[in-house]
This record gives structure tokens, sequence and C-alpha cells, in this order.
């Protein structure tokens, strides 16, 4: 007895191509993004801002610069500094409707890379439905500290999540689940919401 197989569609037709040829992408991101970032979403100038100025309007800055590094970092990222990871990304979320966790994860990552290349962290957890990211060692927490601020700086990384919602669709609950001063780490849980 043989067991003959039937499929919707040729195994050919759904595989994505990840070569075009004339169109060279990296898959890794590019220094430029990092260094444009970096070059318009200080971290040493915002401390150098937040000194003199009282706990609302410390919020409102980091809230603000927050939102602008997440808008610049998607902007550049989606245009003159796209890479294979990101078309491909969106070619699958386009193809499967599937957007969460990876066009939210990318945009988060990219953002952390290119404002504070040298910090720490992890992606703890990534599901369909919960993506878990974790940050052991924070530049600009370091040098909120080191400046004498002792207000959290959550607000910058809190702000810059809902512009990578907003622009990713996804409904998402999120949380702060613990913070560098206490446990050692930030953590922030994303849940999709149905």
């Amino acid at each position: 007895m043989t067991m003959g197989w039937k499929y919707a569609k040729p195994i050919k037709e759904k595989l994505f191509t990840l070569e075009e040829p004339g169109k060279p992408l990296p898959f890794d991101a590019d220094r430029r993004l990092v260094d444009e970032v970096t070059a318009q979403c200080d971290i040493k100038a915002l401390v150098e801002d937040l000194k003199d100025k009282d706990e609302t309007e410390v919020q409102q800055t980091l809230e603000t610069f927050g939102q602008r590094l997440m808008e610049l970092t998607i902007e550049l990222a989606d245009g003159k500094y796209i890479d294979r990871t990101g078309e491909m990304v969106e070619r699958v979320a386009k193809r499967t409707g599937i957007s969460f966790p990876h066009r939210f994860e990318r945009y988060v990552e990219l953002a952390i890379l290119a404002s504070r290349p040298t910090d720490r962290w992890n992606i703890a957890k990534a599901t369909s439905k919960e993506l878990v990211l974790q940050v052991s060692s924070c530049a600009l927490n370091k040098a909120m500290v080191e400046a004498g601020l002792a207000l959290p700086c959550k607000a910058v990384c809190l702000a810059g999540f809902e512009v990578a919602t907003t622009k990713t669709g996804d409904n998402l609950n999120t949380e702060m689940t613990k913070t560098l001063s206490k446990d050692g780490m930030c953590e922030f849980t994303f849940s999709l919401q149905t």
C-alpha cells in the first residue's frame, strides 16, 4: 500500500527566495544605522540635559527621547538601512498575517543596539503570544546613576515600546516585571492581547 501526499500548492511555491540577483542585502544591522541613531539620540547629552530638571520634566524628557529614538530607528531600519532580516520579517508577516513577536522584536532590538551598543540584553522568551526582554547592563541607567540622578529611566524604554507597538499594529500588554536596581536586570514582558 502506498501513501500519496497531496499539497494545496507545490512546495516550491510556499518557499521564500532569500537571494535576489543584483540586490545584495546583509543579514546583520548596518553599522551606519547604529552610527546615525547614536549621533541623533546621544545618551550623554540626554543625561546632561536632565540634571537641572524637576521630576515631571525628567519624565517628559525621557519619554520624548524614547519616542524619538524608536521613530528614528524604525525610519532608518525600514528605509535607508533595510537588511535581509527586516525584509524577510516583513515578507513573512504579510504572507502569514502573523506580526508578533518578530516585527516588534526587530524594532526593539535595533533601538537598543543603535542607541546603547554596549548594553547586555537577552530575549528570554519569544512565542506568538509572549515576548520577554531582559536588559542586564544599560548605558543610560549607568550614566544617570553616575550623574547622581536617582530617577528611573524606564520611561525611555516604555515610550519606545509604545511607538513600536503602534507601528506593528500589535495589541500588546506591556509590563516591567523586574528592575535593574532591584533585580539586577530590567525585564519587560509583552503579551499579545486577542
